[in-house]
């Protein structure tokens, strides 16, 4: 039954619905600002322009494996290491104009998306121990 009329009595975990919309959200906000960040980099050439949309997507990308993947720890060091190593990458690497907001966009995104990861969920129905005939030792 709806509890539409409740307030919750502990904001403690969050529900599988509150998970997907915090970081729908959040990856709503982040792939707007996302656009006006690159709009800086819309007089770069035809070529430069390609390759910052391929690796700011391979970035993003890396964002949503933080959500979705069950390799949590290496998700992190790669996305981490990725968005550390974009300036270098983009500018000595490929010779591509700064987009000096770049960087911090993506880094906050995958921080934002880390902290929903490392907030206490519910636990799906059915997966404790004890309703499932196993007695806890």
């Amino acid at each position: 039954m709806s509890k539409w009329y409740k307030i919750p009595g502990s904001f403690s975990r969050m529900t599988e619905r509150e998970y997907r919309a915090n970081l729908n959200g959040i990856n709503v906000v982040f792939g707007a600002v996302l656009g006006f960040v690159l709009v800086g980099a819309e007089n770069l050439p035809v070529r430069d322009f390609a390759a910052l949309l391929v690796l700011s997507s391979a970035i993003v990308v890396m964002i949503f494996y933080l959500e979705s993947s069950e390799y949590k720890l290496f998700n992190i060091v790669t996305t981490g290491g990725a968005i550390a190593a974009l300036p270098y990458v983009s500018e000595d690497m490929f010779e591509l104009a700064k987009v000096p907001k770049l960087q911090p966009t993506l880094a906050i995104w995958a921080l934002m998306v880390l902290g929903v990861e490392l907030m206490p969920k519910e636990k799906p129905e059915g997966t404790d121990k004890t309703t499932s005939g196993e007695t806890e030792q």
